[in-house]
């Protein structure tokens, strides 16, 4: 039986919905980037309880892979 994880910031809006890892939230970054930030802030010892990083329990990102992530949502996710 698959996990369910509850309605919140994590899992969707606050209404529970489903929202797109590249839809940009209320600052402009996309949700993925946020997400890839946040790791970074978990392991420097500052988690944000809004955001939960990824990947999850493996070592964050660099800043060159966060961007080269940043760009190819920019320029439309090109396959």
């Amino acid at each position: 039986m698959p996990t369910r994880l509850p309605p919140g910031p994590r899992a969707g809006s606050s209404k529970g919905e489903r929202r797109s890892v590249f839809a940009r939230g209320p600052d402009g970054v996309p949700r993925l980037v946020a997400a890839l930030v946040a790791r970074q802030v978990e392991e420097a010892g500052r988690p944000d309880p809004a955001v939960r990083g990824m990947p999850l329990g493996l070592p964050a990102l660099g800043a060159r892979e966060i961007q080269l992530v940043e760009s190819w949502i920019a320029q439309g996710r090109p396959q």
